[in-house]
């Protein structure tokens, strides 16, 4: 069995990952190192994931997944993308209420490194487009804020209000559409 450690101090997106491993991928023990990556200051998502996975694997030196992912409002120019943990922070949920108007769109974007035995880096994309609403619905998972006001096009539903069980969240989610790009590679 192949052991890939993936970096991130997020509990709620190593749950989503883990989870899926164990259903698509049992041949693959996916371990979790919350390993603080410096991350420096740039608007280029790109660069940003690339720069963490090779500080992780300068530290770890194993097989490794990293990611980087933001929601970005359609209205608000690359908003809050790289920004958006920190836009959080800052604004609390509440706050955010106030960058948004009812169906206004936008989309999460997730780069997903894989980092070979080699210290080769291997990237892969998962996005979803959607709407956010004002009106937050559900319950927020674990280290996951912006599940309560996105829908998912197709949906009616926001992700918090999706069980992690239902086939529709791993359908619809961006972290696990990269997981998919993946493992698809891998094979």
């Amino acid at each position: 069995m192949k052991t890939i450690v993936y970096v991130t101090s997020n509990a709620g997106k190593f749950v989503e990952v883990e989870r899926y491993f164990q259903r698509h991928a049992p041949h693959i023990n996916l371990v979790r190192a919350d390993v603080d990556i410096e991350e420096i200051q740039s608007m280029d998502q790109d660069t940003i994931a690339l720069d963490k996975a090779r500080k992780a694997w300068q530290q770890l030196r194993v097989p490794l997944l990293i990611d980087d992912a933001g929601i970005y409002f359609n209205r608000w120019h690359n908003f809050p993308g790289v920004l958006t943990k920190f836009v959080v922070q800052g604004l609390g949920m509440e706050g955010i209420k106030r960058l948004i108007d009812e169906d206004d769109t936008g989309y999460f974007r997730l780069l997903l490194v894989y980092v070979d035995e080699g210290g080769n880096l291997h990237p892969f994309e998962g996005r979803c487009d959607g709407r956010l609403t004002s009106r937050y619905r559900g319950t927020a998972h674990e280290g996951l804020p912006f599940d309560v006001c996105f829908i998912p096009d197709g949906l009616d539903k926001t992700y918090a209000q999706i069980n992690f069980d239902d086939p529709l969240y791993e359908h619809y989610l961006y972290r696990i559409r990269a997981v998919q790009a993946f493992l698809h590679w891998v094979k």
